[in-house]
């Protein structure tokens, strides 16, 4: 994909989020650099293979819509507002650009929580601050492209295709695995909760192998494992207190059960899948029920072997 179809769906994006008057005015431009407003026009072509925004639907918002980006008034002007609603309407806030292999899928179909999207595979890609993505999905192997932002990315076991993500120079494999990417900088991070991932320079063949817990940047000059950082300031928080920024509940119940004899289940896997945001003191499991219950509307029962959560 060229630089300027990429450049048009992250303005398509941004626009629709909460943009700066200075957003606005660099958008104002780029749009005036020959190609740019046209790219726009090419990407309906790309972003309109999705079903969840078909050509009539797009048509019709693009009608209401168009007088709200006036910032680009390219020839063709109703056209560019068709690509523009394309990219959005796929997007709902956060873009997922489809790869080329369209023989093989690439989403999977059904709904999926605000901010995540469940790939064809089994794997679930949690979204956080302004990220988005693309898939390339092959026989071979699960690649996605990160752009910005941030990604959780819980990975569906499959040895027959590693799962790869590239941000920037940085390439993180997994087989099989619950791990971070942070693409807001020029430096790439990975960060390891669960399982194992290898990071490497793009095109490089040396790898580092990262243990859950451990954090390591990707420059230039290939990866690096960052120190642990130590709080220069005693505290009494137990040691067993979890940090969630929109980790899945899933997770955070693997993490409780870890370190409790009476396990915490759901009566419905899906809820596993819920984005869960605050700090938890796993050690106590029958008070972490009870929070998350109340959190999400969920009954939680206690009996001899295990605490249920359940859809009330």
């Amino acid at each position: 994909m060229r630089s300027v179809e990429r450049e048009a769906a992250e303005w398509a994006v941004r626009l629709r989020g909460a943009p700066t008057e200075a957003d606005r005015e660099a958008f104002k431009l780029w749009c005036a650099v020959p190609g740019n407003a046209e790219a726009f026009a090419v990407a309906e072509d790309d972003f309109a293979v999705s079903g969840a925004a078909s050509r009539t639907r797009i048509e019709a918002m693009a009608r209401s819509e168009a007088g709200a980006h006036k910032e680009c008034n390219a020839p063709g002007g109703f056209r560019w507002a068709v690509a523009t609603i394309a990219a959005i309407g796929i997007a709902v806030a956060f873009t997922w650009q489809m790869g080329r292999q369209a023989d093989t899928p690439q989403i999977a179909e059904g709904p999926m929580l605000p901010g995540q999207l469940r790939l064809a595979d089994g794997s679930t890609v949690t979204l956080m601050d302004g990220a988005w993505a693309e898939p390339q999905f092959s026989d071979t192997e699960r690649r996605i492209r990160l752009h910005g932002g941030r990604a959780r990315f819980d990975v569906a076991h499959d040895s027959a295709r590693p799962f790869i993500v590239v941000a920037g120079v940085s390439e993180t494999k997994a087989l099989g695995t619950i791990f971070e990417v942070d693409a807001r900088s020029s430096v790439p991070t990975v960060k390891l909760v669960r399982g194992s991932v290898e990071v490497r320079l793009g095109g490089s063949s040396k790898a580092l192998r990262l243990a859950p817990g451990e954090t390591a940047e990707v420059s230039d000059d290939g990866p690096r494992l960052l120190p642990a950082m130590a709080s220069p300031v005693q505290t009494s928080e137990p040691t067993t207190m979890l940090a969630a920024d929109a980790l899945p509940l899933g997770a955070v119940i693997d993490a409780a059960n870890k370190a409790n004899a009476k396990p915490i289940r759901l009566a419905d896997p899906a809820l596993g899948s819920l984005p869960v945001t605050g700090r938890f003191d796993v050690a106590d499991s029958a008070s972490l029920a009870r929070k998350l219950a109340a959190a999400f509307g969920l009954d939680d029962e206690e009996g001899p072997d295990a605490i249920t959560l359940s859809k009330k």
